[in-house]
């Protein structure tokens, strides 16, 4: 574990762990809800607001608790070791830290208090048929027509996308990049999917003629998508640290209690390697996720540069360790009874989020010679 919190640091990171042990069920004693539930209407998600986690990273001006990108990683790391299933990667932390960069406005403060006291929780449909992540409005088009708005095209993969009842949607206009607030029940909204290889929802969104309010359009996406998008890959990678520490613990575990040959496993040299190599890329994916997580925040480019450096070796940390982790439990590994299958699943779902290995490999290669 870390042993360098702050003193406020620890006491976030306490209070949460001590909520999800007591009151959080194991993966195997989850009852999952229907694709399209309503992703945040759940007693947890009460909870989280009320203990003010919601707010955390928002404005004190919306009822948030202006902390930084440190305190949500600690957040993020207890939600990956206890697999929480609520959406605050991509309601809480993404879209609201894009928002609190759009230009202030009703509509903004309105969501930005919704998500802080847990009435509000909006996904954002980003990523097009064709680019998984691309500052290009994602192939989804924005039309003026009278008063208002008109939206055309097809958003892809939406996480948790059939049950939000808000969506805040990128699309391209005559002045670049907009983001748009559209609710889920507007005409010529369609929405399509199912549970993905996390057990979370996701979904396509086609909008054909979809017209919205004039009030709808929030403001030029462009920045503030990409620094909110940053500090959520650095937020994921804190919460694969603490799925891939749970698989750690529970892989030693497992060895020193199971018994072959007369001795337990872990006696046996091989396995002692393995254990040490996967130690050895955890602790090297949670330094680049810290000091990504620590770096200025006023300083983008250097964060843009350092989110993608640590989601690249979460990435190839959480392969490896996953395999491992699986192949020490034997078939056991496979079952939906251990947690240890479903947060291998959970890390393969947070790679492919927001960029995979490869994207990121690329992306710190041109941020390097920039």
């Amino acid at each position: 574990m870390a042993d360098d919190y702050t003193e406020d640091e620890r006491a976030l990171d306490d209070a949460v762990a001590r909520y999800l042990q007591d009151q959080y069920p194991a993966p195997a004693a989850r009852v999952r809800q229907p694709a399209d539930a309503d992703p945040a209407a759940t007693p947890h998600w009460r909870a989280f607001a009320d203990m003010g986690l919601l707010g955390l990273g928002l404005p004190a001006d919306a009822g948030g608790m202006d902390a930084g990108l440190p305190e949500l990683c600690v957040l993020m790391q207890q939600f990956g070791r206890h697999l929480v299933d609520e959406p605050y990667d991509a309601s809480t932390l993404l879209c609201g830290q894009l928002l609190r960069r759009m230009p202030d406005g009703g509509a903004v403060r309105a969501l930005l208090a919704g998500l802080a006291d847990g009435t509000a929780a909006p996904v954002l449909a980003h990523a097009g048929p064709d680019a998984e992540w691309a500052l290009d409005g994602g192939g989804v088009t924005a039309e003026r027509r009278g008063e208002g708005w008109v939206l055309n095209g097809v958003k892809r993969r939406v996480p948790h996308g059939m049950g939000a009842r808000q969506l805040l949607v990128t699309a391209r206009d005559a002045a670049g990049v907009g983001l748009f607030l559209v609710q889920a029940g507007e005409a010529g909204l369609t929405r399509a999917g199912g549970a993905g290889l996390d057990g979370r929802s996701y979904a396509d969104i086609a909008l054909t003629a979809c017209q919205v309010a004039a009030a709808a359009r929030l403001g030029e996406a462009g920045a503030a998508l990409a620094q909110a998008a940053d500090m959520t890959r650095v937020g994921l990678c804190a919460e694969a640290l603490g799925i891939m520490q749970a698989l750690l613990d529970a892989t030693r575990d497992h060895v020193a209690a199971r018994r072959q040959f007369g001795q337990a496993l872990s006696g046996f040299q091989a396995v002692q390697h393995r254990l040490a190599d996967m130690l050895l890329s955890l602790e090297q994916a949670r330094s680049l996720t810290w000091m990504a997580a620590r770096s200025d925040p006023d300083d983008a480019p250097l964060r843009g540069r350092l989110a993608s450096a640590a989601k690249a070796s979460c990435g190839q940390a959480a392969r490896y360790i996953g395999q491992q982790s699986i192949q020490l439990h034997g078939g056991m590994g496979m079952t939906d009874e251990l947690a240890v299958g479903h947060h291998v699943k959970r890390l393969l779902a947070i790679e492919y989020t927001l960029g995979d290995t490869r994207h990121h490999i690329n992306r710190y290669r041109q941020l390097a010679r920039a």
